[in-house]
């Protein structure tokens, strides 16, 4: 899949990459690094296996460091601050 070059795809490569880095370097928060985590459990059976995410076509893993979902929330939600992120755990039921 060849992909468009758009604003927003060079702002999600940016980004991605760029969380990414910050991550490696133990600047991120824990809810920033659960959330990563959940996004590759989510995608565990196919994205990850595959490289690249079904949805957009991205490679893997940067695409789970953007703050945007790519797939409109239906397998995860976009980046959330710290106590969006408890919450969202505590009404999903997610440890």
């Amino acid at each position: 899949m060849k992909h468009e070059i758009t604003l927003s795809n060079i702002y999600n490569y940016i980004s991605g990459n760029a969380n990414m880095i910050l991550d490696r370097a133990g600047m991120v928060s824990q809810a920033f690094k659960e959330q990563i985590a959940f996004r590759h459990f989510k995608c565990k059976d196919d994205c990850v296996k595959a490289g690249k995410c079904k949805h957009c076509g991205c490679k893997l893993p940067g695409r789970f460091f953007t703050t945007k979902s790519c797939n409109n929330g239906e397998r995860f939600p976009d980046i959330m601050e710290d106590d969006k992120w408890e919450q969202y755990k505590k009404d999903n039921g997610i440890e």
